[in-house]
């Protein structure tokens, strides 16, 4: 059995793998993630918060009617997520996780479009590039 050696794109990977696991606002996030995880109660409530969200925009833009205390109910749920400071922790995570996720995303792709590494200021233009539409 022969060992195969990575390739210099997976080698880099890996090395930006390894960056991303231990950035602080990675590790942070990371533990505000699994300290929402473990409380059920918060879990519970993020849940049912998002799934009658959901229901109700669905019945919204089906043209369904909703009433006023169906409205009210969920307003009082969403004002105690809120209120939750796992949740909110949760939420902040998430966008941690997310915005790390796409500015990797974005300087690969513009990569891949450039042939090159694209400069700071290529990437914080606010374009996506010519033919996406956003501009």
């Amino acid at each position: 059995m022969t060992a195969t050696l990575a390739s210099p794109i997976e080698q880099s990977l890996q090395a930006l793998c390894r960056a991303i696991a231990a950035d602080p606002a990675v590790l942070t996030a990371r533990e505000q993630a699994e300290a929402f995880l473990a409380d059920e109660d918060a879990v519970s409530l993020y849940r049912d918060v998002m799934n009658l969200g959901r229901s109700l925009e669905q019945r919204h833009r089906s043209g369904e009617a909703i009433a006023t205390d169906e409205v009210g109910a969920f307003e009082v749920m969403q004002e105690k997520a809120d209120a939750n400071d796992l949740i909110r922790a949760f939420a902040d995570a998430q966008e941690t996780l997310q915005n790390v996720a796409t500015t990797v995303n974005a300087y690969v792709t513009k990569t891949l479009e450039k042939g090159r590494v694209p400069a700071a200021a290529e990437m914080s233009s606010g374009s996506c590039g010519e033919g996406c539409g956003c501009h």
